[in-house]
């Protein structure tokens, strides 16, 4: 079985973070290794607290799960601190080449409460970036950590930048995967599903997975979206109320009918 290495914030709800990506990563067969770096409070009505795991903590238990096996792909969420940044950095530097490392920068909440200072962001993009094999910013995190042009990130020694399309408006989503070699789009309806909580955490995981299983960046992607436009489309239209509502990750969604192009 693929191993998949998380690290990333404890959601006490369970519809983000590392046990939202366990969750994904055991969907699509493979074995997740969660490590909590960060311990937050929150729920569907807002960010309360985030409090850094002591660092010899987070770090003895990646040492153990790398020492149970192979890694075959990583998947980095909210980290929440710069030191914390500096030292996942650190601490993944050695697998760097050896499995795909998918940053998903986490600089805010859906539900509100959360917003990442810039050096937080500069902290991403100065030691992440160029670690990441595959970025997965929506449109603000791709403004906040490269401005409007993901060539930037790409000269940073990021290999691919997957810009999520779910903040645009329009008939249709366009994630857009910019690569050295080009740009290929994924294009899906836009659901009026409303705020939904936990979708870039489960794109990212989903990703990583596929990745993992020996995909290549493009196609899982395409994948990866695929998945989650049917976790979507299971949703429904968005209740009264407004509160974000978390994906049912319990299904098993139909296939999206994405198109993609280069």
């Amino acid at each position: 079985m693929r191993r998949v290495l998380l690290l990333g914030g404890l959601d006490p709800c369970g519809g983000a973070g590392i046990t939202a990506d366990a969750t994904v990563v055991a969907i699509h067969g493979a074995q997740p290794l969660p490590i909590a770096v960060v311990l937050t409070a929150q729920n569907r009505h807002g960010f309360q607290a985030l409090d850094p795991v002591p660092g010899a903590a987070w770090q003895r238990a990646l040492r153990a799960a790398l020492a149970d096996g192979e890694v075959h792909a990583v998947k980095v969420g909210l980290l929440g601190r710069t030191e914390t940044v500096a030292a996942v950095a650190e601490a993944l530097t050695a697998l760097r080449g050896r499995a795909p490392i998918v940053v998903d920068p986490v600089l805010s909440a859906t539900a509100g409460g959360f917003e990442a200072p810039a050096a937080l962001a500069e902290a991403y993009r100065s030691q992440l970036l160029p670690l990441a094999s595959v970025l997965t910013p929506n449109r603000p995190e791709a403004l906040f950590l490269y401005g409007p042009r993901p060539e930037v990130a790409l000269a940073l020694g990021c290999g691919f930048v997957l810009e999520k399309g779910g903040h645009g408006e329009g008939a249709f989503v366009e994630d857009r995967l910019h690569g050295l070699a080009g740009e290929t789009r994924f294009r899906r309806p836009r659901l009026p599903v409303g705020s939904v909580h936990g979708t870039g955490c489960a794109l990212a995981s989903a990703l990583a997975t596929r990745l993992a299983q020996g995909c290549d960046v493009a196609s899982a992607c395409a994948m990866a979206g695929e998945w989650l436009f049917g976790l979507l489309q299971a949703l429904g239209p968005a209740p009264a109320g407004g509160l974000p509502r978390p994906l049912p990750l319990a299904i098993n969604p139909p296939a999206s009918p994405s198109t993609s192009t280069r």
